[in-house]
């Protein structure tokens, strides 16, 4: 059995890192909601293994293991329920993406700022489509587009996004 660690120092490495663990469990999950709840049951099962934790070196990954699990169990769960997911296999690989990337916040800030850039429209649907709360084709249908049609103005954007990010970031590098 591993050293025990004490309250508040759990607590102050959930404050340390709680930005991060959010911002990787948000890279796993695209409805807002599920993000929120496996957030707090990463936060209940780390104290629950706090008896664990004393012998941890890198208290984020440590943490981000547990969020790999509640993800999964949530897509488990929401796949019982009828709703569509992204598939597990995707779901592991983006959390080792994620994990190997040394600046997360770098790469969240330069999303955020290709965001701004985007037209109000195009924004509008990204975040119609990504809070989970419409199918693309009930968003089809109120457009008036087929959604074959909408799959592809949404691909565009998606890759107009990725090539603004990899720019930016490139940038940043270059500086």
């Amino acid at each position: 059995m591993g050293s025990v660690i004490d309250s508040d120092a759990l607590v102050a490495e959930l404050v340390r890192h709680q930005r991060r663990i959010y911002i990787f469990i948000a890279s796993l999950l695209p409805n807002p909601a599920d993000v929120e709840d496996v957030y707090q049951q990463t936060c209940m099962a780390l104290w629950k293994k706090r008896d664990e934790l004393g012998d941890v070196r890198d208290f984020f990954s440590f943490a981000c293991g547990f969020a790999r699990n509640e993800a999964l169990h949530q897509l488990r769960r929401n796949a019982r329920k009828g709703a569509v997911q992204l598939n597990e296999r995707l779901v592991s690989t983006l959390a080792d993406e994620f994990e190997r990337d040394a600046e997360p916040e770098a790469y969240i800030e330069a999303l955020g700022g290709c965001l701004a850039k985007l037209q109000s429209k195009q924004r509008d649907l990204l975040q119609r489509r990504y809070t989970g709360l419409e199918t693309v084709k009930e968003i089809a249908s109120d457009l008036r587009v087929s959604t074959a049609a909408l799959t592809m103005r949404l691909q565009r954007i998606r890759h107009a996004l990725i090539k603004c990010v990899e720019n930016t970031l490139a940038a940043e590098g270059d500086a």
